[in-house]
């Protein structure tokens, strides 16, 4: 068994390969350092050893800096569901621009992309727009407050619904508060940051994730609780699905304490199937959040739901309507990119099938492999999600997740990309634009990374 520096510094060599075949992607960072903070526009943009700087993407792939090739599975964190570029997109984009960029108004193509939310989604019969997935969460949690007088949410812990003050607790990360998230039966509300306003935070539930102690916790604050939201595949925590089982109960009991439910749809809407989780999973939530695919690549946040549960965005006819205002809310751009994603989803024959038959043979291969090898290691995921954790599972929720090996888990992201995967460091994800042979290629990286970590004494 080799020691923990050899393995530190044998991730450094990785390092040091990747930096050196990307001088130019490195400089620029360094130089964006100068003028902006950590020289990104995101946090999540940060990457070991540091972020990819893209040059161009198109298909299946993207180009760096340097010219160096990926196969792209990160999709613009799943927004790319037909790939880089599509040519509807492209197209639509080029037809509407001509007619401006920005309104600040009304305008006759909302109808139409409003309306594929409501013939594509079984839970949704009102939809609004806004520009972000956290905006449409943030919405969401006070639509719940407002239409139920009610003072609590509930979350689950690993579940990520955006940045803003009252759901940014308790990822899960391993950091300095891991000792104070308390049991897994009752996990605590942490704060993922400095600066929240503590009497926002306070007032949110932490479940645990596909555990059956979250409806007695839910039970415990049913008299006080507005909503529990939900992502149904958990995806910053690294593609975790929810059990059928567990999303039918949540919905069994929210509904018995008068809570909405909320499914936060951001990653899975139109991602699993056309109506997204709620379609694949069958069950319907009161309201859902969505984002990513549905933008067709423009920022995008939406929020929808039943007319009953919608009621109080109805601004100009019920009194006591929530505040819900945007500059860009329903951009003309973002409506015509939007609606030429969403109409080829629901016109394309076989699409959906195709891409969750990707994912299934990714996770089949690579558990196969693992469990042939006696690798550590499990395929998670739904439809065309998808990560490898470095444990031997299962892997039902983050803490499971925070069990891989802590050389494991960096080396296998380093010797991706190092190999030509372009992959967030949680989650992955497919596109209509990959072949077979893409699939294929994803398989053999995986393989071949789990095969020298092995060889170099990780595992």
């Amino acid at each position: 068994m080799v020691g923990e520096e050899y393995l530190a510094a044998l991730l450094d060599t990785y390092r040091g390969e990747i930096m050196a075949k990307s001088p130019r992607s490195l400089a620029i960072w360094q130089k964006n350092r100068t003028v902006m903070p950590a020289g990104v526009g995101s946090l999540f943009r940060l990457a070991d050893p540091f972020p990819m700087v893209i040059k161009q993407a198109q298909g299946a792939r993207v180009w760096d800096a340097d010219d160096n090739e990926y196969l792209d599975f990160m999709l613009g964190f799943s927004v790319m569901i037909l790939g880089n570029t599509p040519d509807e997109v492209q197209e639509a984009i080029r037809e509407a621009l001509p007619r401006g960029s920005h309104y600040a108004q009304c305008h006759e193509h909302e109808y139409a992309f409003a309306q594929l939310f409501c013939d594509m989604v079984p839970g949704v019969e009102k939809v609004t727009f806004c520009n972000s997935g956290t905006e449409a969460t943030m919405y969401a949690l006070r639509l719940a407050r407002a239409s139920t007088g009610r003072p609590l949410v509930a979350k689950f812990e690993g579940g990520y619904h955006g940045t803003h003050d009252l759901l940014a607790v308790s990822f899960g990360r391993p950091g300095p508060h891991a000792k104070q998230y308390g049991p897994i039966e009752d996990p605590a509300a942490i704060p993922e940051s400095p600066g929240f306003a503590a009497g926002a935070w306070r007032d949110t539930i932490v479940l645990p994730y596909n555990h059956p102690a979250a409806f007695d916790k839910i039970m415990r604050h049913a008299d006080q609780l507005a909503a529990v939201i939900i992502e149904p595949v958990q995806g910053a925590a690294g593609s975790i699905p929810a059990d059928r089982e567990f999303l039918a109960e949540l919905r069994r009991v929210t509904r018995q304490i008068g809570a909405f439910l909320i499914f936060d749809e951001v990653i899975t809407g139109f991602r699993l199937a056309p109506g997204g989780a709620q379609e694949f999973y069958g069950v319907i939530p009161d309201v859902s959040t969505f984002g990513k695919v549905a933008g067709g690549g423009l920022p995008f946040g939406a929020l929808g739901g039943n007319a009953e549960a919608m009621r109080l965005m109805e601004y100009d006819t019920e009194p006591g309507s929530i505040l819900m205002a945007g500059t860009f809310n329903g951009s003309p751009l973002v409506t015509a990119a939007g609606s030429a994603v969403l109409q080829r989803l629901r016109a394309e024959p076989g699409l959906y099938e195709r891409l969750n038959l990707m994912g299934d043979r990714f996770r089949t291969e690579i558990n196969k492999f693992a469990q042939q090898e006696g690798f550590p290691a499990l395929a998670v995921g739904a439809g065309s999600m998808f990560w490898m954790h470095a444990t031997p599972g299962p892997v039902n929720s983050v803490r499971d997740a925070r069990r891989a090996d802590h050389f494991a888990s960096p080396g296998l992201r380093l010797l991706y990309r190092k190999h030509g995967l372009h992959i967030p460091p949680n989650h992955g994800f497919m596109c209509t634009a990959h072949t077979d042979g893409d699939i294929t290629r994803l398989i053999e990286v995986h393989k071949a990374a789990m095969q020298e970590l092995r060889a170099q004494g990780v595992w």
